[in-house]
């Protein structure tokens, strides 16, 4: 059971289930919603959503599995979907804080290593489900940047000041979903923003999240510091996947 501002979808099967899950969560399926004019999502508006017909499928399962798979809760779901051509997919970009090896150590029983677990890996899982469902929709890359340039406004000022460390690592981010992750702005600003490369700053946390009460944890981001641009990673993910599955 759930409030009214929530609305339930139910699928027979899991495949369908995650599959929309992946196109749900993309920039080209918010942006439909938001022309939709309509403050939360009804039979009648969210069953106008698209469901495509694409090769493009298990990519997008793929990613969306590695992204919410997070915890043994998820193992039945993961194993029932589990298909040995995720170890030949690869990242659309090459980044030193990008694990070239993730797909390929996936294995058919889930463990944590079968999910992502940091903020530049999810994040660029993301911007590829953007890229590939825009492409499964018949999208072309300016028309994905023009409603992410036209659209997102707060996402746009969002990636202009979340900065990652070395190790893919938010240090520092404006993000008001993201409340207590990384550095406060005076002491980001004041001696760790310009550290030079390999240096190491450290934050002492309570974490509160799992059972048995509050655990004391110190964080480690190394230097430097950067952040991203998304138009650009766009254009590097879309030629990734034109070339792999051709402009059709």
């Amino acid at each position: 059971m759930h409030t009214n501002g929530i609305l339930g979808l139910a699928c027979k099967k899991h495949e369908d289930t995650v599959f929309i899950a992946g196109l749900f969560a993309s920039v080209p399926y918010d942006f439909f919603v938001k022309t939709m004019g309509r403050q939360n999502l009804y039979e009648d508006n969210a069953g106008k959503l698209p469901v495509p017909e694409t090769v493009l499928k298990d990519e997008i399962i793929a990613r969306t599995l590695v992204l919410n798979c997070l915890n043994t809760k998820y193992v039945t779901l993961w194993e029932s979907l589990w298909k040995d051509s995720y170890n030949s997919f690869h990242w659309a970009s090459i980044d030193q804080r990008l694990n070239s090896d993730f797909y390929r150590n996936l294995k058919f029983t889930w463990s944590k290593d079968c999910s992502l677990r940091t903020d530049y890996e999810r994040r660029q899982a993301l911007i590829e489900l953007d890229v590939l469902v825009a492409m499964a929709l018949g999208m072309t890359l300016n028309q994905l940047k023009t409603i992410y340039r036209i659209q997102f406004p707060v996402m746009q000022q969002y990636e202009q000041e979340t900065w990652y460390d070395s190790k893919g690592r938010i240090v520092f981010t404006t993000n008001r979903s993201l409340t207590g992750v990384g550095f406060e702005r005076k002491e980001w600003e004041n001696g760790i923003k310009g550290a030079t490369a390999g240096k190491k700053f450290y934050r002492t946390i309570m974490d509160d999240t799992m059972p048995g009460g509050p655990t004391e944890h110190t964080i480690e981001y190394v230097a430097p510091f950067d952040r991203c641009n998304r138009e650009k990673d766009y254009e590097t993910a879309w030629k990734f996947f034109e070339e792999k599955y051709g402009k059709e």
